[in-house]
């Protein structure tokens, strides 16, 4: 069974809301609401919890005193990059050459107003079907 406020001072720890762990592991709001609140007697999604918290699972089940023993390093991406990075690999490879394609206008200079031009949205998107 999950030690509830061991989850929780991982959680305040890392400075990290039921919301945003729901949203970086991928599960609903309401299923990491019953975890934290000991509704229930294991997750199927508790790896993926404690690595977001930067621990480990043995650590949040009580087998371990410990919170860093064994635990994964630190991911190298923010959770925004990590994001972007998960939905970037589910597009087809031609959304992903005209996304890519508008990101480097980004990144070499924003528009004048800081937003992408819609004729750059569109040369991109007709230069995949060339």
């Amino acid at each position: 069974m999950i030690v509830v406020d061991r989850l929780r001072e991982q959680m305040k720890a890392q400075g990290v809301s039921q919301a945003e762990l729901a949203r970086r592991i991928g599960v609903s709001q309401p299923t990491i609401f019953r975890v934290v609140h000991g509704n229930t007697h294991g997750s199927k999604f508790l790896h993926r919890i404690a690595r977001e918290l930067g621990t480990t699972a043995a650590y949040l089940l009580g087998d371990t005193d410990d919170p860093e023993e064994e635990a994964p390093p630190p991911p190298e991406l923010d959770s925004e990059a990590r994001e972007m990075m998960d939905r970037f690999t589910s597009l087809t490879p031609a959304d992903r050459r005209a996304l890519l394609q508008v990101a480097r206008s980004m990144a070499d200079g924003p528009s004048a107003h800081g937003t992408v031009q819609a004729p750059l949205l569109r040369y991109a998107r007709e230069g995949e079907s060339r």
